[in-house]
Formats: C-alpha cells, structure tokens, sequence
C-alpha cells in the first residue's frame, strides 16, 4: 500500500486547479476576443450600412420630379431611409438586426431604382412629346412663312389686278373757285378767298373693267401734305385714304368726263403753296395733278 504524504496532496490539488484556472483563462481571453471581433464587425457594418443610407437618401435629395405619384414615392422613400438611420443609431445591433438592416437596405435599393426607372421613362417621353412639339412648331413656323409669303403674293397680284382693271383717269384739272361780288363763280389763285376746289377728269375703262357703279374718291394736299377739308377715310384691302370729296359713277360707260366741286371748309385756312390733287378708284391711284395757289 502507498502512501502519499499530505504535501503531495495539495501539491496535485493546486497543481489541478492551476490548470483549471489556465483554462478559464484561455478560454475568457478567447471569447473576449472573438466578442470583441463580433462586436468591431458589427459596427463596421452598422457604419456602412449608414454610409449607404446616407448616400441614398443625398441622391434621393437631388432628384425632382413634377409628376406628383413619383414625388410621393420618393418622399415615402426618404421616410424610410430615415427611419431604418434612427434605428441603427439609437438601437444596439446584434447579428439577426444586422441581417434584417441589410435586407431593408436591399428593399429600399430596389424601390429606389424602380422610381427611378419611372424617372427615366418620364423623361424620355417628355423628350420625345418636346421634340415632337419642337417638329410641329418648326412646321407650325414654315407654314406661317408660306401663308405669309401668299398673302404677300396675293396681295401683291391682287394690287396688280385691280390696277390693270381700274379706270383710267386723263386730263385731269384743277381749279379754285371763289365768288364775285356780282355772285359769280370765278377760277382764283389766293388762299384767302377760295370756297371750293373743281376736279374735272376724262374717265375711260377698258376689257378688264368690271361692270357697275364705280366709286371715285378725290384726295386734295396741301404743301405740309395735310389733307383739305377732310370728310372722311376709305379702308379697302388693308389700304386707308383719307379723302375730300367722293362721287359715284353709275353704269359707267367706255368714256365719260366727270367733275367733282368740293367746299372748304368754313374755318379752315389754306395756306399758299402747291396742292396735290389725286384721284383714286377705291384705293387704287388712277390719275393726279398739282395746282400752286399765293
């Protein structure tokens, strides 16, 4: 039978205990360690989690849109982002949070480009409904340009074609007329005394002359190209002529001589110089003449 003495016991009982406690030991400082890994791998992760939020919701920030759907869903968006950042900054993350984060992250990632795909689509139409409103404009303009021109044109060719169908008017003459102290009509010369002014003229038509009543305007001008004694202003075809005196020929023949007196006005003063006398069909110019009067 062996004995072993009460020393060696204890020897082996501490030796055992030290061996124990070394283990604990190893074992503490492992798992601290591999803690301490976890714990600077999750916030890594929190921190670019966050980083990848924050980004979102900067681009998220800079995007405009008018349509008020897309608007709506892009503030939703931005709700959530901001929620998801509350979350991992005012809540301790362990491994399951961590999973579920990422999963949000990768939801809102797909929205996002959802959204903005709709964008894209939005303004590739708008870009296509502009450059075809860009093309009717710029058919709209070349239009404009043509119906311009024609006008023009047809104005210009309808001008030629009353000219060529108007009268003619020959031998026009000129007279101021003032009255006697025996009460007759006498030609003058002096501004001071004249009553009316006579316009007599040989009117003669041609083949392209319309039939019927034809209007004839007489237009008096004095030297500052006033118009004398001013009854009223023709508008025919975009044309405006003040005129003097007026008559009607009616059922006008091949050839006629016709006269027109036309009153001064009371208080009207003429001064000395030359008149222009013009004649006109409608707004057509069909004859003219000058008289000089002291």
């Amino acid at each position: 039978m062996l004995v072993f003495p009460k020393t060696y016991n204890n020897r082996l009982i501490i030796g055992a205990l030290v061996i124990v406690i070394a283990g604990l030991s190893t074992f503490s400082i492992l798992n601290y360690n591999s803690f301490k890994k976890q714990e600077d791998f999750l916030r890594q992760e929190v921190l670019l989690i966050q980083n990848e939020l924050v980004e979102m919701m900067s681009i998220n920030e800079d995007v405009t849109t008018e349509n008020k759907t897309i608007e709506n869903q892009l503030e939703d968006s931005k709700t959530r982002i901001q929620s998801v950042l509350n979350y991992l900054t005012e809540t301790k993350t362990d491994v399951s949070l961590l999973s579920h984060y990422k999963n949000q992250v990768q939801s809102l990632k797909k929205e996002r480009e959802l959204i903005f795909s709709k964008i894209d689509s939005l303004v590739r139409n708008n870009k296509q409904l502009q450059d075809q409103v860009d093309a009717s404009s710029e058919q709209l303009d070349i239009q404009k340009s043509r119906l311009s021109a024609l006008a023009a044109k047809n104005n210009s060719l309808s001008k030629l074609v009353n000219k060529v169908a108007a009268l003619k008017a020959e031998n026009v003459k000129v007279s101021a007329l003032a009255s006697s102290r025996s009460m007759e009509v006498i030609e003058s010369n002096t501004t001071s005394n004249i009553e009316h002014f006579e316009v007599c003229a040989t009117l003669e038509s041609n083949e392209f002359t319309a039939k019927g009543n034809k209007n004839i305007y007489v237009q008096i001008l004095d030297s500052d190209n006033h118009v004398v004694s001013q009854r009223g202003t023709l508008k025919y075809q975009g044309e405006n002529i003040s005129y003097s005196g007026k008559t009607t020929i009616e059922n006008m023949p091949e050839t006629i001589k016709t006269c027109l007196k036309i009153s001064i006005f009371e208080n009207e003063e003429l001064k000395p110089g030359r008149f222009q006398v013009h004649v006109f069909q409608n707004a057509t110019l069909i004859g003219s003449n000058s008289i000089v009067l002291q």
